[in-house]
């Protein structure tokens, strides 16, 4: 049954973290060309996982154009240590990029991951443990680019994550 669930078309409503970390990792390990991430912080519960990781790292070392590209609205030291998208990023910073929204950008509650602009998870608050996925939403997906196009345009480097250890 749980099979047929995901083979519905059109958007899923998930209701707990784990939910929402298994369609993260399940988009992350579907992405070949590009996955965006906007969220407040790298939650660790949601993109610290080994499944995620080894999805990012993959996509990252398949292409040479920083495929993997994730877009922060509250930089938290907390969540930079120690986490590995944070390690990894620091190893392959020619292929993932981190950037954190400009200080005069419009706050947004919301939080999203896009693969290659047809499969999303959108959490309304990010801070919530709910949300929408749809594997093939490519209108959502597309219009959910847009705004990560835009809000990098004018986001600025973390230092703090591109430090490397010594």
């Amino acid at each position: 049954m749980n099979g047929s669930r995901q083979q519905q078309p059109g958007p899923r409503r998930l209701a707990t973290r784990g939910e929402m970390r298994d369609a993260g990792i399940a988009i992350a390990q579907g992405a070949r060309r590009e996955l965006l991430v906007f969220d407040r912080t790298l939650d660790l519960d949601l993109y610290n996982t080994q499944e995620f990781i080894d999805a990012v790292k993959s996509l990252a070392l398949a292409r040479p154009d920083s495929p993997v590209r994730a877009l922060l609205s509250l930089p938290d030291k907390r969540h930079q240590t120690g986490n590995r998208i944070v390690g990894l990023t620091q190893r392959l910073s020619s292929r993932i990029a981190i950037r954190r929204l400009a200080d005069d950008a419009p706050d947004r509650p919301d939080a999203f991951l896009i693969a290659d602009r047809h499969a999303y998870l959108k959490r309304p608050f990010a801070d919530d443990s709910e949300g929408l996925v749809d594997m093939h939403g490519r209108r959502e997906a597309h219009r959910l680019h847009v705004d990560f196009e835009q809000m990098w345009e004018h986001a600025e480097t973390d230092i703090e994550i591109r430090r490397l250890h010594l």
